[in-house]
């Protein structure tokens, strides 16, 4: 495992991981690029009470995925999919990510600790039942645009992408983790996609009792990158989840709230990834 940066300014961190390159040894270099990210508790006072006004600097580092990801990456599937979970083998679609370890990466704070963050991609050529269900099931959400992507996906090389993250992880490690994903399907034979198909999280505002329908017309991005990458999409296409069970505390929250989840699926010609890359280097200031 490579050595770990030390603490830099944020500013100085960010443009480091966009800049940076891997070396031979794939799984240790991405120690070579370490993320800085702070937090303050927005408190005033000058009490010595811990975490007021703290500046909480946390080094992270890139790896390939790992067995050891397994359950934390399952998991982080399981929530991407919501309710509607239960209809793909999950523990397959994690195996097949961790067959390919030369592809991917993972935001860790270290070699054994849960992944953070991990972004990949899938053939839709590969042979698997879960790809053919997964491709099954965005082809019935898409709606009124279901023969343009069956279309799409019967005619053209399509690479199923995976960004996912936990919540608090901040956003300006999409750009380094997509330049090197690029990087990487560029060396390996059978990644040559045409098209990216990238589902996002979301959550539409629900109109209360009293409400008329059209006065919620409000849909947040759980990450907010991803409302960059959609003003490149080739197509684009909301749908909810089949199922509607009890939701887990943290998703209460937003229920509370007048919010319910719901998925954007986003479907990207390769030309436009540089384009995303400088678009979300500007708007996260990298």
């Amino acid at each position: 495992m490579g050595e770990k940066r030390p603490h830099a300014s944020e500013s100085e961190s960010e443009s480091e991981s966009g800049s940076s390159h891997r070396t031979e040894s794939r799984a240790s270099d991405r120690g070579d690029r370490d993320l800085n990210s702070k937090q303050t508790d927005g408190s005033d006072s000058d009490d010595d009470s811990v975490g007021s006004n703290e500046i909480v600097n946390v080094d992270f580092e890139f790896f390939d995925p790992q067995p050891i990801d397994f359950h934390a990456m399952k998991r982080m599937f399981e929530g991407s999919f919501g309710d509607d979970s239960d209809q793909f083998n999950t523990s397959a679609l994690v195996d097949l990510i961790l067959s390919q370890p030369e592809i991917g990466s993972t935001v860790k704070m270290d070699d054994d600790s849960d992944p953070y963050a991990f972004m990949t991609v899938l053939s839709t050529r590969r042979d698997s039942e879960v790809i053919t269900q997964l491709c099954q099931y965005l082809v019935k959400k898409a709606g009124p645009k279901a023969p343009a992507l069956s279309q799409l996906l019967d005619t053209h090389h399509v690479g199923l992408l995976f960004s996912e993250r936990v919540i608090n992880m901040p956003p300006q490690v999409v750009v380094p983790m997509l330049r090197m994903l690029m990087s990487e399907i560029k060396k390996v034979q059978g990644f040559d996609f045409e098209y990216f198909v990238l589902v996002c999280s979301m959550y539409s505002e629900v109109p209360g009792d009293d409400e008329p329908a059209k006065a919620c017309e409000m849909d947040v991005f759980v990450h907010a990158e991803e409302e960059f990458m959609e003003e490149f999409a080739h197509l684009v296409f909301d749908f909810k989840f089949s199922r509607l069970k009890r939701v887990a505390e943290a998703r209460n929250t937003f229920a509370d709230a007048g919010l319910a989840p719901s998925r954007r699926c986003l479907v990207i010609h390769r030309s436009k990834i540089d384009s995303i890359l400088a678009r979300l280097e500007d708007v996260l200031e990298l």
